[in-house]
This record gives C-alpha cells, structure tokens and sequence, in this order.
C-alpha cells in the first residue's frame, strides 16, 4: 500500500514508486518523483483539480491514478530516485553534465551521487575479501 515503509521489490527504489507504479507504470512513476519532487501530493478525485498530475503523465495515467488512489496524501520520495537514477545513466555513459540536465540537478550532486556509489560499493566488496 501506498505509504509503507518496506524495501522495493520492483526496483524502484522506493515502495511508495513501487505501489504507484503498478497502477501507472515505473516510466510514469519516476516522472511523478521528478515533478513532485518531494511534494506531499494529495491525488484529488478528478484529477483536472491538480493539473500537473496530466501535464506530467498524460491524461489516462492521471485518470487512473486518481480512480485507484483519491483522497491518498502520497510523500512523493525524490533522494532515493534521483540517486537510483543518476546511477543508472551513468551506467549507460550519459555524461554528468547531461544527467545534471535531465534530473534538473547541479552537476556537483551528480559527482557526489556517484562518488558515493562507489564508495557503498567498494564497502560491499571488502566485506567479501
């Protein structure tokens, strides 16, 4: 449910995303958490009442949305997406300034994301040495 604290078993990274995304899928669900970025979103009844919801995932996505989840206070999670994220395109070699663009973030968080990616990596490695 929409809330719950547990760890993400679709990969979102976040069981919030988790249980959004299954209504509206993950590409959505991750433009929701840019967007929102760390908004507490009251998802409305008639999704016409916030309007950035169809400006943001199209009108069927918000529509859906509004049918499953109405009258739901959501705190959208953004640090664990934005970090999921910038891994990820780094990982397909986007440049950091390119990600910094995308996300809407300053490249120095991007070099601080990846710097402490490598670092929990890098403590997961020792631990099997």
């Amino acid at each position: 449910m929409v809330g719950a604290a547990a760890s993400s078993p679709l990969g979102t990274g976040s069981q919030v995303l988790d249980d959004i995304a299954e209504i509206i899928g993950e590409e959505a669900a991750f433009a929701l958490a840019l967007e929102f970025r760390g908004e507490r979103l009251y998802i409305p009844k008639d999704h016409k009442r916030e309007p950035r919801l169809a400006e943001t995932i199209g009108e069927a996505a918000a529509l859906h949305l509004c049918d499953c989840l109405y009258r739901t206070w959501i705190k959208v999670p953004y640090r664990v997406v934005i970090y999921r994220m910038v891994v990820q395109l780094a990982d397909q070699k986007v440049t950091k300034r390119e990600i910094a663009n995308r996300l809407k973030i300053r490249e120095a968080q991007v070099y601080a994301i990846l710097a402490k990616h490598r670092e929990a990596n890098q403590q997961q490695l020792d631990l099997f040495n």
